[in-house]
């Protein structure tokens, strides 16, 4: 099981990665917004989303994370937010269902 701070090392890594080609004023952190800051577009989602299944080994929810974020106003999402739902779905299924509370 990776920790917060694992999951967002990795995270951060896989965006230095893919920003080598983007120019960012300020670096990456968790307040950094996706498609605003760093100009993504969906296929950028995918693309990381992609490279968070390989790097964890296993699938994630994806699809229900993103129709979430659509809902809202904003449609932006943070790198916190990225971090915090990789978390919750790295955590045993008994964890993340007292989460739901």
């Amino acid at each position: 099981m990776s920790t917060r701070n694992e999951v967002r090392t990795t995270l951060l890594e896989l965006l230095q990665k893919a920003a080598r080609d983007w120019e960012v004023d300020g670096g990456i952190t968790e307040e950094t917004r996706l498609f605003e800051d760093l100009n993504f577009e969906s296929l950028d989602l995918v693309v990381l989303g992609t490279a968070l299944q390989e790097h964890y080994g296993r699938t994630f929810p994806f699809a229900e994370f993103f129709a979430e974020i659509g809902r809202r106003q904003q449609k932006d999402l943070t790198v916190r937010e990225w971090v915090d739902f990789i978390h919750r779905q790295l955590q045993p299924a008994f964890v993340r269902a007292g989460d739901q509370g």
